[in-house]
């Protein structure tokens, strides 16, 4: 194996083992970050209020897609709790 494909494979090991621990609170937070917040605002369309605001739910099928249970049922759920 070479050194490239090697540290591709820790890479992808790495990025799996920080996803299997993710959740919508993280993934809000960094969305809602200083750094990030004026460009999530600034691609967000018109919208009312709801339990769920775009950013919220945004970073709830974030979460969904990078844990083993991509169910949405599981990330309303993890949202819920939080």
């Amino acid at each position: 194996m070479n050194h490239n494909h090697r540290a591709s494979r820790q890479q992808q090991s790495h990025i799996k083992r920080l996803a299997s621990h993710c959740n919508s609170n993280r993934v809000f937070d960094l969305l809602t970050s200083d750094l990030l917040l004026d460009k999530v605002e600034e691609q967000l369309p018109e919208h009312r209020e709801r339990q769920f605001p775009p950013t919220q739910t945004l970073s709830m099928f974030l979460s969904a897609v990078m844990n083993t249970d991509r169910s949405c049922q599981n990330a309303v759920n993890q949202a819920a709790m939080h």
